[in-house]
């Protein structure tokens, strides 16, 4: 009956197994065996379908691990398809099932957007899982649905490398969503954008029952494209298959899947009905010092940390300078008392005191919010491609540039978080006319600097690592490719609103057929300022040395960077450069168009 009715030809049924064309076939995203209960499941989709039907029709004795109980959105979907009466099929006991529904409790659906965090490897692109309403009152007693990678590492380049060759597996977890936003919220800095649905209630009760099969299935976790938002979507088609999220990315070749382009995706299907933005606990902090001078800021900080009373502001400060004061402290301590930077006995001796001064003062005229920054999905697309000419010591070329993703320091950082650059795969080639000749500049797999701003409350380290194959000039003249790898740490400085200052310590591995041990490896200091000198104009200037001791060389830059956008799909990069290696000296300029795409 299901051949006559080519029920594996469904599209809910290609949904809920992930499959997708290859060839003249199929194959599955899910890489667990668990999940196919037919030798060739992976591959073929009617020979799972016949599989599967046979697993349903089996004795109910196995309980929780019974198709039934465990995979309840493809029986179902096979009851009705097969017009067949529940009542005659097995009858097994699915506490777990039953329990974990009751729990969650599936009413609606909300698509959530923990923004990226430029001090973590694992959230440098953002995030997104999905909140299931309840009937509950508080949005904070839900569940969320949740797909990552599991991951140990901290170091952002090993993440990066296991992450683009999916040497992780990827699970799927349902949890109290009130974790993920303490998790996000207090813990990492990552202000949170909540996207409603406007799904059905039985659409949301058959996507709860798919990520229930989902439940300790292994699938390999691709940073690029098999992550975390990605496989989002199918739990979307799945409650609602006329969908069409998934099939777009496969039509256009990417290899690719930022979170931000997938809540593109679920807009332009008029899925949102409602957004919502939750600034981070960092977030209202920052905001919150920024209203006060810094004698009051100091004021703030020294309650908090050095314990000064809370009551001992009336001669210095006014009524509303008071209020702001103690709101500030009253945060701080929960943001550390939060971190574990502060024990508990500690912190209530010190929080309550705030609460309670804080109270005397009487409630402000007006509650100022956190200003709503541009959401992600506005921001620009995360490929770039630039083309351009220029000069480099009197030879003129012209220059394409490839970038995958996603986001560069002098990029327009509307929807991005601010001094976060994260390229990967990335590419530039020249061509010069005078000698008719071609050649690779630059191949960058990954490219990240994650310039993070200390003040009185926050104290983080910056820091960045880039790895690929890039030129610089040797002893005969001729610049030449050498493979390297380039990472540093340090500190950063806001100098106003509108101006960042960098100081790094860089360490530096070449390899090359060019230096006498075929390596070289060099350490030195990098400084840099970042400027926002209009809305649509940035300028980073930047330079550093580096000292080669075994190959006796040192390598001298000195750049002045400038974007200027024209809209939001792209701009023009103007360049000015200077560096010196082995004893000879390059200056270059150039002038580009870039376009995001």
């Amino acid at each position: 009956m299901a051949q006559e009715r080519a029920l594996a030809d469904e599209r809910l049924w290609l949904v809920l197994m992930r499959y997708r064309a290859r060839g003249s076939g199929y194959e599955s995203l899910v890489d667990d065996p668990d999940y196919f209960f037919a030798p060739r499941g992976k591959t073929d989709p009617e020979a799972e379908l016949a599989a599967s039907i046979e697993a349903m029709l089996a004795s109910p004795d196995q309980g929780d691990e019974h198709f039934i109980c465990r995979f309840p959105a493809r029986s179902e979907w096979l009851v009705e398809s097969l017009d067949l009466d529940p009542e005659i099929l097995a009858q097994p006991d699915c506490a777990k099932r039953d329990e974990a529904l009751a729990k969650v409790d599936p009413q609606s659906a909300v698509l959530v957007f923990p923004a990226a965090h430029n001090n973590g490897p694992a959230s440098m692109f953002g995030h997104t899982l999905l909140r299931i309403g309840s009937s509950y009152q508080s949005e904070l007693l839900s569940h969320a649905i949740n797909y990552a990678a599991f991951s140990t590492d901290t170091n952002g380049l090993i993440y990066a490398f296991k992450g683009l060759f999916g040497l992780y597996d990827g699970y799927f977890t349902v949890l109290p969503y009130y974790e993920k936003l303490n998790e996000y919220s207090s813990l990492e800095h990552r202000d949170v954008w909540e996207y409603r649905l406007n799904l059905e209630p039985e659409e949301v009760r058959r996507l709860v029952l798919h990520s229930w099969e989902m439940q300790g299935i292994a699938s390999d976790y691709f940073f690029f494209d098999e992550n975390c938002s990605f496989l989002l979507l199918y739990l979307l088609e799945a409650a609602r298959p006329e969908l069409n999220l998934t099939q777009p990315y496969y039509e256009r070749f990417s290899f690719w899947v930022i979170p931000s382009d997938t809540i593109v995706s679920v807009k332009e299907a008029g899925l949102v009905e409602e957004v919502k933005y939750r600034p981070s606990l960092a977030t209202r902090i920052e905001h919150k010092a920024s209203l006060l001078n810094e004698s009051a800021r100091r004021k703030a900080h020294a309650i908090a940390v050095a314990g000064e009373s809370p009551r001992e502001l009336a001669e210095d400060f006014s009524l509303q300078e008071q209020r702001q004061i103690l709101d500030l402290s009253a945060e701080y301590l929960r943001y550390r008392f939060s971190r574990k930077e502060i024990e508990e006995d500690r912190y209530k001796k010190r929080y309550l005191p705030v609460l309670a001064a804080r109270s005397a003062l009487g409630t402000e005229d007006e509650t100022v919010e956190v200003p709503r920054p541009v959401p992600p999905e506005l921001g620009h697309a995360p490929g770039r491609w630039a083309f351009g000419g220029g000069a480099r010591d009197s030879r003129y070329f012209l220059e394409f540039n490839w970038r995958a993703a996603y986001h560069d320091l002098l990029d327009p950082d509307e929807g991005f978080t601010q001094g976060a650059q994260i390229n990967f795969i990335s590419l530039k080639a020249r061509y010069f006319p005078e000698r008719n000749n071609l050649r690779l500049e630059k191949l960058h797999l990954v490219d990240i600097f994650s310039l993070a701003p200390r003040d009185l409350f926050f104290s983080p380290l910056s820091w960045k690592v880039r790895g690929g194959l890039e030129r610089k000039p040797f002893e005969d003249g001729e610049d030449l490719l050498y493979a390297g790898i380039n990472t540093g740490g340090g500190m950063a400085w806001n100098v106003g609103p509108d101006a960042l200052i960098y100081l790094m310590a860089d360490a530096d591995l070449n390899l090359s057929d060019r230096f006498q041990d075929k390596l070289a490896l060099g350490a030195g200091p990098t400084l840099g300022c970042l400027l926002q000198l209009t809305s649509d104009w940035k300028a980073h200037l930047h330079g550093g040395a580096l000292f080669y001791g075994f190959e006796e060389h040192e390598h001298y830059r000195a750049v002045l960077e400038q974007n200027y956008r024209l809209s939001r799909d792209g701009g023009v990069t103007l360049k000015a450069g200077w560096e010196r290696a082995f004893d000879q000296s390059k200056a270059e300029i150039m002038l580009s168009v870039n376009r995001y795409f």
